[in-house]
């Protein structure tokens, strides 16, 4: 479930960034997720590590590995503390802290410094801040860092830290260039031919034994309880507010879809479009023949070609517009041409135009009667838009000033509803047939943010057209194991399903044994009394294996006529591999091979430099661990994980 994650950190930028970006980036660089993110602090705090100067501390640690958590769960997936810790998401946390710490107290000793213009800049040009004239708005930066709670100063330290880390890494990375002595092999590799057999020991041909009592059903019911587990669930009160609920009461009025008509200006004034396909050329002498090229019939697309030059082609264009992207004179001359004329060569600051006139469309002009249900349409959406952003202002506003969530739905005269208890992605592990609709998908995506019922209220967007929900968290559902009552058939079935399983590995460790000592596959099969279908052959070179079965991989881990197993999907029973033989082949002749392996390989050197390059940095510095602090972290999110 966690893989990803592992991925992610073995990448050149994973190793720099992957808690910051957990943590402070997704706002930076992916705002279109933006979750729950707080100032860090607390009132007391340890120290799990040091970097020269600079304190890692359990406190900010732990905040983003539940942010981390927390944003995993409102994609809908169900991991949990305890699935994190035991895949090892602890040490990597730390351990990518240290890193990145360690890239800006080396890049501050070498004498770098990021500038608070450089950071400026960043963020103006970001497009999350900014406001609906498409340029950076102060108001909007400030309210979305306000909106998730976090601190101006802390949001630009992230950005300082990740320049660090770009900057340093980006450098070290440089030169990806691989010698043919390196890449044959690994591209011989690829090449290399196994074959063999693999037989199957199906779970469903043993004999499980006699059904469980009460006591052994208990047991096992105990002992994998995990199995069993119903993720935590939540219930959240709601009031949704869509376009459609306002748009009755926003229809546009004669005298606005007049005043609409007024200021449209040109926009339904008669009009000219033109199909334009232009050519510019550097010097006046190709530009001559080219013209010339044309006027004898050739089309200008081919006359360029022929030149080594690419027109450029204008569909469905108007004057002004043509003026803005060459000069007034070329637009002035084009619309002065018939259709199929040839303009040019005429020279501007950017070379000798050519162009040809290939389309003409004339658009009558449009009176208010004939342009009135349109403007209708657009004043209302307008209205309606106007009024939705306002009801939401007025919302936020209440929230500002404290209301609770009673008095917002009475300002804004919403009714509440409630959820029933549902998962992260909307779903209820309770009744499969709930289907949530996408508005509830957003609901609880935003339920899934709170802390506690205590939290402060929020405002989800739910629809693209601009709909919204107030939405504030009722109570939690812990994840719990389902009753044993509940599910006793499903449980009697999976003791008896592991049952045959034991069975069937036991056979299938018998039959490994026997072809280790060159019994045939068939015979070792009958002989440990293993039913299934019979054996395949598998005849195949590793550059093809990336889509094949597990068994089919293994094979080419392992060694020749040697035989192992490995556990089928779903507790299906057990594969046996025979590998019969391993044919090697030399790739130094193949240029192909060659060429795919060094590409393959120019991928991933900048990932092992950068990851040298962080080795070196942190032997420089001086770098401590407070393991018994990091002990203590880890009983504290391991008790977190089972609450």
């Amino acid at each position: 479930m966690l893989s990803f994650f592992r991925n992610f950190t073995k990448s050149r930028y994973g190793l720099i960034a992957v808690f910051l970006f957990l943590g402070l980036i997704a706002i930076a660089f992916a705002a279109g997720d933006i979750t729950g993110i707080r100032n860090g602090g607390g009132a007391t705090s340890s120290t799990l590590a040091t970097v020269g100067g600079e304190k890692i501390s359990d406190t900010e640690v732990k905040d983003r590995i539940e942010r981390f958590i927390r944003n995993l769960q409102q994609q809908g997936q169900t991991v949990t503390m305890e699935q994190f810790l035991a895949q090892g998401g602890l040490d990597i946390a730390i351990d990518e802290m240290i890193n990145q710490a360690a890239l800006v107290e080396f890049g501050r000793k070498s004498g770098m410094s990021v500038s608070k213009k450089l950071i400026d800049t960043e963020i103006a040009s970001n497009p999350a801040f900014a406001g609906i004239d498409g340029k950076f708005s102060q108001q909007t930066f400030e309210k979305l860092l306000a909106d998730n709670r976090l601190a101006p100063a802390l949001f630009r330290d992230s950005m300082i830290r990740e320049r660090y880390g770009n900057w340093l890494v980006n450098r070290a990375t440089i030169g990806t260039d691989v010698p043919n002595g390196v890449v044959a092999p690994y591209a011989s590799l690829l090449l290399e031919r196994r074959a063999g057999v693999v037989g199957m020991i199906n779970t469903a041909q043993m004999d499980p034994g006699a059904d469980p009592d009460d006591k052994a059903l208990n047991a096992y019911y105990v002992s994998h309880r995990a199995r069993y587990l119903v993720p935590q669930r939540r219930v959240v009160r709601y009031a949704v507010v869509m376009p459609d609920q306002i748009r009755a009461q926003q229809t546009a009025t004669e005298a606005e879809i007049a005043d609409a008509y007024k200021k449209a200006g040109a926009r339904y004034a008669a009009a000219e479009k033109r199909g334009v396909r232009q050519l510019v050329v550097l010097d006046k002498a190709t530009a001559d023949k080219v013209a010339a090229e044309v006027k004898g019939g050739k089309p200008l697309a081919d006359a360029a070609k022929a030149a080594g030059l690419d027109p450029t082609n204008f569909e469905g264009i108007e004057k002004p517009e043509l003026a803005r992207q060459t000069t007034a004179e070329i637009a002035n001359t084009a619309f002065a041409a018939a259709q199929g004329a040839l303009v040019g060569p005429v020279k501007s600051q950017l070379g000798w135009h050519i162009l040809v006139v290939e389309k003409i469309e004339k658009i009558a002009a449009k009176s208010l009667a004939q342009a009135h249900d349109e403007l209708a349409s657009e004043v209302t959406q307008r209205k309606t838009a106007q009024a939705l952003a306002d009801l939401r202002q007025k919302i936020e506003d209440g929230v500002g000033d404290g209301k609770n969530f009673a008095e917002l739905l009475g300002d804004a005269k919403l009714t509440a509803q409630v959820t029933p208890a549902l998962a992260a992605g909307g779903t209820d592990p309770e009744n499969e047939a709930y289907k949530p609709d996408p508005a509830m998908v957003a609901i609880m995506r935003s339920g899934f943010t709170f802390e506690n019922p205590d939290d402060d209220i929020q405002i989800a967007q739910v629809s693209p057209e601009g709909g919204f929900a107030i939405v504030k968290l009722d109570r939690i559902v812990p994840a719990a194991p389902r009753p044993l009552a509940s599910i006793r058939d499903k449980v009697k079935t999976d003791y008896l399903v592991d049952k045959a399983l034991e069975k069937a590995k036991v056979a299938a460790n018998a039959v490994v044994a026997a072809l280790n000592k060159g019994v045939p596959m068939d015979k070792a099969l009958a002989d440990a009394g293993a039913k299934g279908p019979p054996p395949k052959p598998f005849d195949f070179q590793r550059k093809d294996i990336a889509d094949k079965e597990q068994f089919i991989k293994m094979a080419f881990s392992m060694q020749p006529k040697k035989a192992r197993l490995l556990e089928a999907p779903d507790r299906k029973g057990f594969y046996v591999v025979l590998l019969d033989k391993v044919e090697p082949h030399d790739a130094s002749g193949d240029p192909m091979a060659m060429a795919n392996m060094r590409s393959g390989l120019q991928q991933q050197i900048p990932a092992e430099y950068a990851r040298e390059f962080i080795r070196a940095i942190r032997n420089d510095l001086k770098i401590t661990r407070n393991e018994a602090a990091i002990a203590r972290l880890r009983a504290d999110l391991t008790r977190q994980g089972v609450r």
